[in-house]
């Protein structure tokens, strides 16, 4: 497949290289078994190591702290509740990292699509822990935070020897046609055309038969993409490189919930003049605006059940937002919290992203479990930034190269609709899949 990008916005400067460099360097410096970077607009938050964690799964909440481990049963009702309280129990002002994988949605709003092993409480679901150091990356002064005068020295020490790398050859991954997945896409639009459920995310994934370098790929594929966060993480049992086009949400100091909807996508040539003809044409599509302007339905009425109804409001609508070698048309829901919930409310609410689930959620959980052979794990699932004040980031899991033990792959999806054909929409995963196809980097020891 012949691989178009925009890199309108990418150029970065030789300051912003050097803070990618640093923060890439604490990643690869070996001190840190587990880190996670989080990256907006430029500005890298680096944790490293562990201090205490929650893992969740779908029969209890596990914690681990320097007193030992302690365990609490949980159903679907009250998972999120008893989360809330785990980490009420976390003392001082603490910043906290993490992953919720697809599946966690399950185990809240359809636990009988579980696997097995899921159901038993054998496979994690969420996980959260508070770091043994923090370094924050950008314009302003590098701000570190640790108990650790000897690990902070090391970190210190790390940041002044960083270098910009020079860009290494990366490996290429074949896109191939995938008849399973047209199929797919045919039994969904016939589900549709019956009234089972309007809109469906469906996705596939795409084998790689070696081990990615992380770091390099987050480096390399970060020149090339123009994400709203971007991440790279070795974190409880999963790897990850991602450059995600939206957040699932954000929930700030002052209670303000946002979610930024995707959906709608064409190629990219790396033209102006060419990708604005191409985004006219997107915006004159029945089949592209109907499908937005259904998501943005659901987010405001997702957002109307923990918000105060009169605070959710669309401060934009179907605008143009260029994510590497596609662009979509995006829009924006705002709203504030009422005063009884929490960001835990707001995350159980708009989670997954309805962008990578569809319409109505639990009848597309079914065609989900239905057409795509195993648990998609952190696929459509979150990265977590939180913090002891309530704040919470959540980037959604897309155009992303992942590993899970020695299996290590690619995985995209698309919107499916009344409208869709299979071809169209087996072409938008391959166009989706060019986000970061190009840019992955063998590891090489």
């Amino acid at each position: 497949m012949k691989t178009n990008f925009s890199n309108e916005g990418t150029t970065q400067s030789d300051e912003q290289n050097l803070i990618f460099a640093r923060a890439a360097a604490l990643a690869d410096s070996g001190i840190f078994k587990e880190y996670l970077i989080y990256e907006d607009n430029g500005e890298c938050w680096f944790a490293g190591g562990i201090v205490r964690s929650i893992t969740v799964f779908a029969t209890h909440i596990e914690s681990n702290t320097s007193a030992g481990k302690t365990q609490r049963q949980v159903n679907s009702e009250n998972l999120c509740q008893v989360l809330q309280q785990e980490l009420n129990t976390w003392d001082g002002e603490w910043q906290a990292c993490g992953w919720s994988s697809f599946e966690f949605a399950y185990a809240l709003k359809s636990p009988e699509l579980l696997t097995e092993e899921e159901k038993a409480g054998q496979e994690a679901l969420l996980f959260i822990c508070e770091p043994k150091i923090t370094v924050s990356l950008g314009k302003k002064p590098t701000l570190i935070k640790s108990k650790s005068s000897e690990l902070e020295q090391q970190v210190r020490l790390i940041l002044e020897n960083a270098v910009v790398r020079a860009h290494v050859p990366y490996k290429n991954v074949e896109i191939p046609d995938n008849i399973n997945y047209k199929n797919a896409v045919k039994k969904s639009v016939a589900n549709i055309q019956n009234g089972l459920l309007e809109k469906v995310i469906l996705s596939r994934k795409v084998p790689l038969h070696f081990s990615p370098d992380y770091t390099a790929t987050w480096l390399q594929g970060r020149s090339m993409n123009t994400p709203a966060r971007s991440f790279t993480m070795n974190l409880a049992g999963w790897k990850i490189t991602g450059f995600s086009p939206e957040i699932v949400l954000s929930v700030n100091e002052n209670r303000k919930v946002t979610t930024e909807p995707l959906a709608g996508t064409r190629r990219l040539e790396g033209n102006p003049d060419t990708d604005q003809k191409i985004f006219d044409e997107l915006l004159r599509d029945p089949k592209e605006t109907h499908e937005h302007a259904i998501s943005v339905r659901l987010s405001v009425d997702e957002m109307t059940e923990v918000c105060e109804p009169e605070s959710v409001h669309v401060p934009q609508f179907m605008v143009q937002k260029k994510r590497g070698s596609v662009q979509h048309l995006a829009s924006r829901v705002c709203g504030t919290l009422k005063t009884e919930y929490n960001a835990w409310h707001a995350f159980e609410s708009l989670f997954p992203a309805v962008t990578a689930s569809g319409i109505q959620k639990l009848a597309a959980f079914s065609e989900i479990r239905r057409h795509e052979g195993s648990s998609r794990g952190l696929y459509a699932g979150a990265i977590l930034k939180l913090d002891h004040t309530g704040v919470i980031d959540a980037a959604l899991v897309l155009r992303s190269v992942m590993s899970k033990g020695d299996q290590h792959w690619l995985q995209a999806g698309a919107g499916i609709v009344l409208d869709s054909t299979p071809e169209r929409e087996l072409t938008e995963t391959s166009e989706k899949l060019a986000s970061i196809s190009p840019w992955v980097v063998e590891k090489t020891s």
